[in-house]
Formats: C-alpha cells, sequence, structure tokens
C-alpha cells in the first residue's frame, strides 16, 4: 500500500471541481446564485462560445472588499454559515464555499467587485492561485468573468453534449433561476445576442410571458394556499401546453428550484384526464417554509433536497390544484392543427343513450344544473353536419366548431362514473339469476382471499357467479368492472380508491362510448352536447385528447385569400 499524504490544494480543488462545476450551465447557476445571495435586483448573464470561451456574470449587489475576495477563491470559506446551527436552517442558495474555489481550479477566474462607500477592486486566477490584482473602476456589485473553461481538464470535454444542448442547458439553468426571484431583473445574452430577460416586477404573469411566451399566460390559474405553517402558491398553466417531459413542473422550496419527486407527481396527478397520456404539463409552485424543515445538504449542486412530511404536503395541496383546475373555464383550442394518425380502437358495449332509466335517473342525479359558470364554458352554436360520421360540425358568428363524439362521450361517461365510483356506497344490486363470469383459478383466490373487502365495496361472489354489485354499475359492464378490480388487487393487494375511480372510469367510459363512424340523430346530438355542457372539463377526453376545436371566421377567411 502506497504511503498516505495530505493532498495538494491545486489536486483536491479539482476533484470538488467534478462535483459541483459538471458544464458551463454548473458554472453559471453558482455564479446567479452567489449574486441572489448578495441581495442583487439586476444579475446580467454574458456567455461567448456556449461558455467554454467565456461567461461574465454582473450583479448590482452589495459587493466585496479586498480581503473578501481573496478568501472567496480558498475552499470552504463561505460568509453563509458559521455553525453547525447554521446549516441546520440555511437561508441562503449557496453555503458549502465550493463554488467560487471549484470554478478557479478549471478556468481562468476574474473577480471585480466594490461595496458602497469603497473603490472597486479586482483579482485574477490562474491554477486557483491570485496571478493578477489591483483597484478598478466600477459600480457597486460585482463581475465575475471565467475564461476558457476546463482548459486545464480536457478529459472533461469527452462528457461535453453538443454545442445546440449545451446552449440549451444554460437556457434551462437561467430561467429555472429567473422563475426563483419574480422580483429580481435578469437577462441572457449569448454570443452578443439578448435571449432571454425578465422585468422583475414581481408578477409572475409576467414572468411566465418573458420565459415562455406571452400566450402561456392565457388560461392560467393560480391558488393560494396555508397548510399548517406552510404557504404555497402555485401557478398552473393551461393543459394544452402540455410537454412531452417532466421538467417544466417548476416547484421552489424558500426561492430555491429543487426537484422533488413526491411534490411533483402531486402536480401531475392533479391534471389528470386534462393532458394526454405521456404528457406533462407546465406548472410553478412555490413553497415558503420553516428552513429547519428543509435539508439542502444532500448534494454538491443543492438541487437535491430532504424535505420534511413530503408525503403529507403533497397528500393536502393535490385536492386544491385538483378542484382549481377542474373548475376553471379554458380556451378552446383553435386553430386546427395537424394531428398524427393514431391507431385507436375501441369496443362498444351498448350506446349510452339506450333506454335505461336507471343510468337515466343517475346521470340526471349527476348533471343537474349548478351554475351558469358551467354552461358557459362552451359557447352556443347550431349544428350544420357531421365530418366523417365522427366529428361535429356546428357554427355561431365566432367561427367552426368541430366535437369529436366519441371523446365527448367519454367524457360525459368519465365524470359520471367518477362520481359513482367515488361515493363508493356499499349499496348493492341482487341478481336474479347469478352471473357466470370467465374467472380462471387464480381470480378464484383473489375473490377468496378479498372477500370481506370485495363486499365493502357491493361485490359478492358464489364461486365464480356473481350474485351482487354495486347500483352505480351497469350490468353489461360488471364483468369489464369485476376483471379491472381483481387486476389491481393481484398488482398491489389492496383496492386503492383514486387508482380504482380513475381507472375503471377511463376504461368503461371508453369502451362504453359512442364508436367512431357511428350515425347520430338530432335528438341524440342535442342530448349529447347538453350533457356536455354541464361537465367540469367538457374539453378533454379521460385521455387528454381534445373533445372540441375551433376555427375562427378569420381563419376560414384567411384561407380562401379573402383577407391577405
Amino acid at each position: 500500500m502506497n504511503q498516505i499524504k495530505i493532498m495538494d490544494q491545486a489536486l483536491s480543488n479539482l476533484i470538488a471541481a467534478g462535483e459541483v462545476v459538471e458544464r458551463p450551465a454548473s458554472v453559471i447557476k453558482e455564479l446567479m446564485e452567489n449574486a441572489l445571495d448578495a441581495h442583487a435586483t439586476y444579475i446580467k448573464v454574458e456567455v461567448k462560445g456556449f461558455g467554454l470561451e467565456q461567461i461574465i456574470v454582473t450583479d448590482n449587489g452589495i459587493g466585496m472588499d479586498k480581503e473578501n475576495m481573496k478568501l472567496a477563491i480558498l475552499p470552504h470559506a463561505t460568509s453563509k454559515i458559521y455553525t453547525k446551527d447554521d446549516l441546520l436552517s440555511v437561508k441562503t442558495l449557496g453555503f458549502r464555499g465550493e463554488a467560487l474555489p471549484s470554478i478557479a481550479s478549471v478556468s481562468k477566474l476574474t473577480i471585480q467587485s466594490r461595496k458602497e462607500d469603497s473603490e472597486g477592486y479586482f483579482i485574477k486566477t490562474v491554477y486557483s492561485k491570485v496571478d493578477d490584482e489591483g483597484f478598478i473602476g466600477m459600480n457597486v456589485g460585482t463581475k465575475v468573468i471565467v475564461e476558457e473553461l476546463f482548459f486545464n481538464v480536457p478529459a472533461r470535454f469527452k462528457y461535453m453534449k453538443s454545442e445546440y444542448q449545451e446552449k440549451n442547458f444554460i437556457i434551462a439553468t437561467f430561467e429555472k433561476i429567473s422563475l426563483s426571484y419574480p422580483n429580481v431583473k435578469f437577462e441572457l445574452i449569448m454570443d452578443d445576442k439578448v435571449v432571454k430577460s425578465t422585468l422583475g416586477n414581481g408578477s409572475i404573469k409576467a414572468l411566465i410571458e418573458n420565459i415562455y411566451g406571452r400566450k402561456y399566460s392565457e388560461d392560467l390559474k393560480e391558488i393560494h394556499q396555508t397548510i399548517g405553517k406552510i404557504h404555497a402558491h402555485a401557478y398552473l398553466l393551461s393543459p394544452r401546453f402540455s410537454k412531452p417531459k417532466r421538467n417544466d413542473v417548476n416547484i421552489f422550496i424558500n426561492h430555491r428550484y429543487v426537484r422533488n419527486y413526491v411534490l411533483e407527481q402531486a402536480i401531475i396527478e392533479s391534471y389528470n384526464t386534462l393532458v394526454m397520456t405521456q404528457k406533462y404539463p407546465i406548472a410553478l409552485l412555490y413553497l415558503d417554509l420553516d428552513p429547519t424543515l428543509v435539508d439542502a445538504n444532500v448534494h454538491p449542486q443543492k438541487m437535491e433536497v430532504k424535505l420534511a412530511n413530503e408525503m403529507m404536503i403533497a397528500f393536502q395541496l393535490k385536492p386544491f390544484l385538483t378542484d382549481a383546475l377542474r373548475s376553471h373555464s379554458y380556451k378552446i383550442v383553435e386553430p386546427l392543427k395537424e394531428i398524427k394518425n393514431e391507431t385507436y380502437q375501441v369496443q362498444s358495449l351498448d350506446f349510452v343513450f339506450e333506454e335505461s332509466k336507471l343510468l337515466n335517473d343517475n346521470l340526471e342525479e349527476v348533471f343537474k344544473e349548478e351554475s351558469k359558470i358551467l354552461m358557459d364554458k362552451i359557447p352556443y352554436f347550431e349544428y350544420i353536419g357531421t365530418l366523417l360520421g365522427t366529428y361535429l360540425l356546428f357554427q355561431n358568428d365566432e367561427g367552426l366548431f368541430l366535437i369529436d363524439q366519441h371523446a365527448a362521450e367519454e367524457r360525459i361517461r368519465y365524470e359520471y362514473y367518477e362520481t359513482k365510483i367515488g361515493q363508493l356506497k356499499s349499496d348493492s344490486y341482487e341478481l336474479i339469476i347469478p352471473l357466470d363470469l370467465a374467472l380462471d383459478i387464480k381470480d378464484l383466490e383473489i375473490i377468496k382471499h378479498y372477500r370481506d373487502l370485495l363486499k365493502s365495496y357491493g361485490f359478492e361472489f358464489r364461486d365464480s357467479h356473481l350474485i351482487k354489485h354495486p347500483l352505480w354499475l351497469r350490468e353489461k359492464e360488471v364483468e369489464m368492472a369485476v376483471k379491472d378490480i381483481l387486476k389491481q388487487l393481484d398488482d398491489e393487494h389492496d383496492i386503492k380508491l383514486d387508482v380504482l375511480r380513475n381507472h375503471l372510469a377511463k376504461d368503461i367510459s371508453c369502451k362504453g362510448a359512442i364508436k367512431a363512424n357511428h350515425q347520430l340523430s338530432k335528438i341524440e346530438i342535442d342530448e349529447l352536447i347538453k350533457k356536455l355542457r354541464k361537465c367540469q372539463n367538457p374539453y378533454t377526453c379521460p385521455h387528454g385528447r381534445p373533445v372540441l376545436i375551433k376555427i375562427t371566421q378569420y381563419e376560414i377567411e384567411r384561407m380562401f385569400k379573402r383577407i391577405v
């Protein structure tokens, strides 16, 4: 075994840099956080050569004096915490004292800073050692210049992505930090072009428009809720602005952007049936809570935090998010966009408007008049025909509306079944003739093992025969419902209310809905639209596909060159 020696400072800095400085975006993150900790109200980020050539971060914070600047580049030197107790209640973005030393070890670093009532001063480092220093004329604040990043660790270039991807990492990092502080003005300049900028006026709506685009603030839903000593502020963007990845489910804890799966999942699930499968919403969740409940000292990059009682917070927050989204009126999708052809197979069990007194009575109970707001979610229009036996066409002064008859009835059925399953009454309908189900030995074992639990939901069996089922479930859909419940019992060993409600409601509503190319009468169409108007969310089917779209009169006239 080789003799143990104290590691050289330059080598130890390089090792620390491997954890803190992965790519140019990591440098920008650390420098922006330092600027925010210095109480800056304006931060400008300038990038050249996607960060490898030069990164400049300028702020108008409180600045540093000569002595503090020299200490700042030393390992574990920090002004953020001094004792063990400080570490248990971190109130700043940075605190580990690793950022500047790590950056200095893999670049040529220059720090220029000036405090109020003092002269500006600069130091320049190479290989973590001061190479030049002196006084400089400048405004109050700090400017950090990082040049030739990774010049002394060429192996790091092997792990760099393409220039396009690295620029995207930089933009994403800038956006997350900008969203964290609505009261700070940010500006990102890449290769002498302004890429992103925010106003810093405290308006979340303006911030969303600056970061995502003007149209993204349409149909914005705000929720402000206090859960114990936690203050939650959520800004939920319209479901139509969904993304292929969950990166835009933004969570900020005490103004720190973090990744937290439990809270992210609560937000995603609140959009259930509003966005398509494998799509994710755009949302901002700000949590203000006691710093002692948050442990940010988990990873050098401080992106992961341990949060006390995170499951309870998510559980209590989710109903507020769900109710806000479902009660909201959204803008109908327009104009018509190209939709990829997808194979969508359905099995029709029966027709929703068949004569069934029980179902009609239940639908009338569920879809009774509640408020004028729900009726106004869909404008009034006139039926003019059916396209391809699937899309109902309507018109009014605004333009042309197309409604997918299958998706519309899916939504109606889903809300009916979701309500009925959600009540979970044990009232059962006893069959005169027991229903013989196609159950295998494994199914019978599950029924035997969970007999009491199934009975509490309204299902009773005699061997492979069903003798009772819940009142809300129609006889033609019983076997499908039983199969779904038995599968959940086999997988989860329990019947979870939310899984049962959503899965069973989606499955039954889809398979029982009107099939495509099924011609409806005028009476049936009127009844369909009447019930659709009374839905909480008439805009999407349970799978997130649009129910109706709109082509405005202006767009139609432009297509015919009546308007140039």
